[in-house]
């Protein structure tokens, strides 16, 4: 009986090879490439790029983690051991930040190649922090964190997170992962503890855990314009507003980014009138000699004035507040000469980022990652950032709503390829019964054609039109 190679015909008419779209993607950013040139490799064994493809691809298949695809319908599929994925995540030497900076740069190069989506012109890097809340203590570097969603102290990380607006699409470029207040000396003794070098890329990670905020913000602003994404404006809520922060950003790319940003409207002095006054005064000053403005646009009343912070130099500041509240919220800015509507609009790019911190740890696994090594937090936080820059390429290229929409459908793709998976399987138990009982008749001798060329061939068309040999595709892409 000769091979039946009209079976790999009929499954590529059916749309069983199909590649899905992430793969496609990958092989427009050439990620095997830019894996190579952030300096990723292993010695041996698999490829980065194969056991990377495979983690990108756990939450479009609708797992966790990488315990929940072992114990999957996939893994039969898949003959990479999970200790090649842990030792990956594990590795201190792996330069994660220089990757998703390669990954936000192929970006940009593919985004001014699409058309679709409206542009709004002003471009902005957004910085802001998300709790990343956890069970347990004994991870590495678990602190206690507030987190301002539930207003209580958690176990768990900040995640600092650095993102560039383009003008349609707000994607990540840096991040770093924070402790807060330590835990007691006998639970700090238990924690997972690990030497490395504190000159590896690892090593330097774990000294910014213990770094303020706001270094960690002027550096990551300052290795942003240093990578060429230099914006129009750095918006922050009030958490990061300060002079240190303010002064940092006028001297970063010669004065070409302003600041706009929340300020706490508390006790914080700003010079105004030849004196020093918190914004509570200044908002008493304006409203008793009668400044205060309506804005029909955002259906709100306003008052502005240019005051002096510190060293920081002048800032315009807009009090505003909307029908029915009784505080009023103070924004600032370094550009004098915005409006509060080109303000006000500005300042709403900055929601993005929010969309992004929901989306990621909704759907991308953001803080799902169980291992207690510091090491593996980092990678795979990098790698669901660069999961969700993916996705708003494919989102953006082919002009869906939303990014959910986009998963969405990829999600289905997978989950039809899983269950033909299972039809295939019992397909396979059905002929291996038929084959087992006409043997046991003994009508016709045929015991000896699951050993034969033609069956291994059947087996592996059926194998090779499923996901993980589509996966491995991107291995030879560059």
């Amino acid at each position: 009986m000769r091979p039946i190679k009209e079976v790999n015909t009929v499954l590529n008419a059916q749309g069983y090879s199909l590649e899905t779209s992430i793969i496609e993607v990958m092989k427009e950013f050439n990620f095997k490439t830019l894996i190579h040139r952030a300096g990723i490799a292993k010695a041996c064994g698999y490829s980065i790029a194969a056991i990377l493809t495979l983690v990108l691809m756990l939450p479009l298949m609708l797992l966790e983690n990488t315990h929940q695809f072992y114990k999957s319908h996939y893994a039969k599929e898949e003959h990479m051991k999970k200790d090649t994925i842990y030792r990956m995540k594990n590795n201190p030497n792996y330069p994660w930040r220089r990757l998703l900076y390669a990954v936000a740069k192929a970006f940009r190069k593919l985004a001014g190649k699409t058309t679709s989506g409206s542009s709004s012109g002003v471009t902005a890097l957004i910085l802001d922090d998300t709790t990343d809340s956890r069970v347990g203590y004994k991870m590495e570097n678990i602190s206690h964190v507030f987190d301002h969603v539930i207003r209580k102290t958690v176990y768990g990380y900040k995640i600092l997170v650095l993102s560039f607006f383009d003008g349609t699409t707000n994607h990540p470029l840096d991040f770093s992962i924070h402790t807060e207040k330590p835990l007691a000396a006998k639970k700090r003794r238990k924690q997972f503890k690990k030497d490395v070098d504190p000159r590896s890329p690892g090593g330097k990670r774990r000294k910014e855990a213990h770094t303020t905020k706001i270094r960690q913000a002027i550096a990551m602003i300052k290795r942003a314009v240093k990578n060429g994404f230099v914006p129009d404006y750095v918006l922050c809520d009030s958490w990061f507003t300060c002079e240190e922060l303010i002064k940092a950003i006028r001297d970063a790319a010669r004065g070409k980014i302003h600041l706009i940003a929340g300020v706490p409207n508390g006790n914080r002095k700003y010079g105004y009138k030849d004196g020093l006054f918190n914004a509570k005064e200044i908002t008493a000053m304006l409203k008793k000699s009668g400044k205060v403005h309506r804005c029909r646009k955002w259906n709100t009343r306003y008052m502005e004035a240019v005051v002096e912070y510190k060293g920081a130099g002048p800032l315009k500041m807009f009090i505003s507040r909307y029908p029915g509240q009784k505080k009023w919220r103070v924004f600032v800015t370094t550009n004098a000469g915005l409006s509060y509507v080109q303000m006000m609009e500005v300042y709403g790019i900055r929601w993005t980022i929010e969309v992004l911190f929901r989306e990621c740890k909704q759907r991308l696994l953001l803080g799902k990652c169980q291992s207690n090594d510091f090491d593996a937090q980092i990678a795979s936080t990098t790698i669901t950032f660069i999961l969700y820059t993916f996705l708003s390429h494919l989102k953006r290229q082919r002009d869906y709503t939303t990014l959910g929409d986009v998963l969405l459908l990829i999600q289905e793709d997978v989950c039809e390829k899983n269950l033909a998976q299972r039809l295939f399987d019992l397909f396979e138990a059905l002929l291996e019964l038929a084959i087992n009982t006409i043997s046991q008749d003994g009508s016709i001798d045929i015991s000896q054609f699951k050993n034969s060329p033609e069956w291994q061939y059947i087996r592996q068309v059926l194998s090779s039109s499923f996901l993980f040999e589509q996966m491995d595709s991107v291995d030879n892409a560059a």
